[in-house]
């Protein structure tokens, strides 16, 4: 069954305990706990409509693409509504909640987040505008399949 089950090795936690972790950091701001949860080579992929869009590499290119987040806006929060687990992947729609610093305009928008994790590491973060599309695309992921 894809979704989230309890199948940690030894101290290592799950893929999606890994994933809830970083969220947890994210909206605490403890972006050093996040950044611990990352593997060097991380990358962050946004869609091309996005504030960040693009692929972004690494600790330095992802720490920048976090900073011009914060300086847009004040509020930045990330609500993940369920963990469901393919293998190394872990598809999770959230919703996510932003106040403008200079507007103080409230944004709520429902999108779908695929991370990949692999020995306790994340490797991947891949934003999908349509929050099913993450799920899809860990199905296919899991099938060998690609979704593009």
């Amino acid at each position: 069954m894809p979704d989230t089950e309890d199948h940690a090795v030894g101290d290592r936690p799950t893929p999606s305990e890994t994933v809830q972790a970083v969220y947890e950091a994210i909206n605490s701001r403890d972006f050093e706990a996040g950044f611990a949860l990352l593997d060097e080579r991380f990358e962050w992929l946004e869609p091309d409509q996005t504030l960040l869009s693009g692929h972004h590499r690494g600790f330095e290119e992802v720490r920048r693409a976090i900073e011009m987040q914060l300086e847009v806006f004040d509020e930045f929060t990330i609500e993940p509504e369920e963990f469901h687990e393919y293998g190394e992947r872990v598809a999770v729609p959230v919703r996510q909640r932003v106040r403008g610093g200079v507007s103080g305009v409230e944004i709520e928008v429902r999108i779908g987040h695929l991370w990949t994790v692999k020995a306790g590491k994340i490797l991947r973060l891949e934003v999908f505008p349509a929050r099913e599309d993450a799920r899809h695309a860990a199905e296919l992921a899991e099938r060998g399949e690609r979704s593009d």
